[in-house]
């Protein structure tokens, strides 16, 4: 056995390192056999790599998602909050404790659940084709570029009710929320991310206060409809959760839609399966979820002192659940690092777990259930573009493709 002081460690562990970023299994799955609750002192945290260890963490209440109540050199308090003053930081739904994110939550899932993903699917598929035909007369298109991230922003932004004018703009803003995550930003990236914060957060108040004099059949309209035991959403909360599902609509779907056409397109018996028998969608994009998900890890906060496995920690400090190491766990899965879309040991992490189970999972599966068989249907003959070597994004926790070239034709 290797010595423990050999093991990777810090932004080793992170898609920020080209090595792990490529392929972080066999890093991961050394650490779950050697050290699967992994002191990464170089970050301060603790790193789970077994899947019934991150589901306990990401289950257990008494745990804390909110930066605001760790210590300054928490992990996850820098890498949420960076240098913002407390008294300055606006947190988004997903970074609030109870009882204030029960009450925010139960109103948004009013408006934002799965009855509305469903009654949305029809359009979903309409938009999935209009953004198809602009690319099938060419031979070759990349995948990202042109599908996976237009769809679902144009997408999320119809849902929201926002004018598709607005779309190009809505994509640079989204981008930058997403450096949110990143520890490592930059100066000139945190006053990107500030820019369209302040910009989204105004363009969404307006529309707010205008359906509050006139609703329509819009998500925001909804979100200004809601109301439970006398409470109704804030303006300001209103535009943080708009927010929060313009990024969980756009940036973790785009690379759910990349990933899922990569693993298929790797594994021509899945593909011959889904395209024989249709139905099979759901498992796939399960299968999906599981095999590359688009978060890699999960972070809470200790507010006492626990144990895990043994190890001891410390109050206040920072539990990372590597979404991507637990979706291959062997003790889990009858052989993990097979893609298989009939799997029947199909649950997964990819959405988190318990209180904090992402808001938005019912339509990100809509999406992937629509527009990844859809891709293959509308192009029988699809194929990876050989003079294009596939590439990741560097990104410390979102796993995703820089690009997918493909031929069509030719």
């Amino acid at each position: 056995m290797s010595d423990k002081q050999t093991l990777p460690s810090g932004l080793q562990l992170s898609g920020l390192d080209p090595v792990f970023r490529e392929n972080p299994h066999p890093c991961l799955d050394r650490l779950r056999a050697e050290d699967p609750v992994h002191h990464d002192t170089e970050l301060g945290r603790l790193l789970l790599t077994r899947f019934d260890d991150g589901k306990d963490v990401l289950f257990n209440r008494s745990l804390s998602v909110d930066p605001r109540k760790a210590p300054p050199e928490c992990f996850h308090r820098r890498a949420v909050m960076g240098d913002i003053p407390v008294e300055k930081f606006e947190p988004i739904m997903l970074q609030l404790d109870d009882p204030d994110h029960h009450r925010l939550r139960s109103l948004v899932n009013q408006a934002f659940n799965q009855r509305a993903a469903d009654e949305f699917r029809p359009r979903i598929r309409e938009i999935a084709n209009e953004v198809l035909d602009a690319v099938s007369e060419h031979d070759s298109f990349d995948v990202v570029r042109d599908y996976a991230i237009p769809f679902p922003i144009i997408a999320i932004a119809e849902l929201l009710g926002v004018d598709s004018a607005d779309m190009d703009q809505f994509k640079l803003w989204s981008d930058a929320l997403i450096l949110m995550a990143n520890p490592a930003r930059t100066a000139e990236e945190s006053a990107q991310l500030a820019t369209a914060q302040k910009e989204l957060h105004g363009y969404f108040t307006r529309a707010a206060e205008a359906r509050r004099h006139r609703r329509g059949t819009d998500l925001i309209s909804a979100l200004v409809s809601a109301e439970e035991s006398g409470e109704q959403l804030t303006l300001r909360e209103i535009a943080t959760t708009c927010n929060l599902l313009l990024v969980a609509g756009n940036v973790t779907t785009t690379d759910l839609i990349g990933h899922g056409v990569l693993a298929l397109l790797n594994h021509p018996d899945q593909l011959a399966k889904l395209r024989a028998n249709p139905k099979l969608a759901q498992s796939a994009v399960e299968e999906m979820l599981r095999y590359d998900p688009p978060i890699t890890q999960r972070n809470r906060v200790t507010t006492q002192p626990m144990s895990i496995d043994g190890v001891e920690i410390a109050a206040g400090y920072t539990i990372s659940t590597s979404i991507q190491a637990a979706g291959r766990d062997p003790s889990h899965y009858s052989d993990p690092h097979r893609f298989d879309i009939e799997r029947e040991d199909i649950d997964h992490l990819a959405f988190g777990g318990g209180a904090h189970y992402c808001v938005g999972a019912p339509l990100a599966r809509a999406e992937a259930q629509i527009a990844i068989p859809l891709l293959f249907e509308r192009f029988p003959n699809i194929r990876l573009d050989p003079e294009h070597p596939i590439e990741h994004k560097s990104s410390p926790f979102f796993n995703g493709l820089k690009a997918l070239r493909v031929r069509i034709r030719g």
